[in-house]
């Protein structure tokens, strides 16, 4: 994992307010349905257009792309959600995955959100069969948790964080 370590330090890629552009290259990321609503939830419509595509992202919420230049990398939202900095709709570029990119948006929008919102934990929902998206989240310091209440969505799994670990302070 040497090469994943010098990408997800790499001063060159940054976490930046998401585009237009970067919109439009996110919408090549999900080549079905079920793909699509994993990510999203299973209120995302499928198929979109760039209008139903901006509605159902939810752009009122802190949107942030991961970026390398002119390349996009990674997606993220992130609000508050029972008293913790929740973070949504995380994806890597299909070109860019296995590389810790997804590490490395996980640190830095806990880093942020945490930051903004004024909590010091963070949580997220991940389908149950995500193995790569379970084993990054766990590296990146969350662990399987009780929901305060009912998940909304069949199949998936709650885990919480310590922001401060997660951004690598800790």
């Amino acid at each position: 994992m040497r090469y994943a370590r010098v990408v997800t330090e790499s001063p060159a890629i940054r976490l930046v307010p998401v585009t237009r552009r970067h919109l439009g290259e996110l919408m090549g990321w999900f080549p079905d349905a079920r793909s699509c609503a994993a990510w999203a939830g299973p209120e995302f419509r499928y198929p979109y257009d760039e209008a139903t595509f901006r509605e159902d992202i939810r752009l009122d919420l802190p949107s942030h792309s991961l970026v390398e230049g002119d390349d996009v990398l990674a997606f993220g939202q992130y609000y508050l959600r029972a008293g913790r900095c929740h973070l949504a709709r995380l994806v890597v570029s299909p070109i860019h995955r296995r590389r810790g990119i997804g590490l490395r948006l996980v640190r830095e929008l806990a880093r942020t959100g945490c930051e903004r919102l004024g909590t010091r934990e963070c949580s997220l929902f991940v389908m149950e069969d995500n193995a790569a998206a379970i084993a990054t989240y766990r590296r990146a310091g969350f662990a399987f948790a009780a929901y305060p209440g009912e998940i909304p969505l069949a199949d998936c799994a709650y885990m919480t964080a310590v922001g401060a670990a997660l951004a690598g302070t800790a």
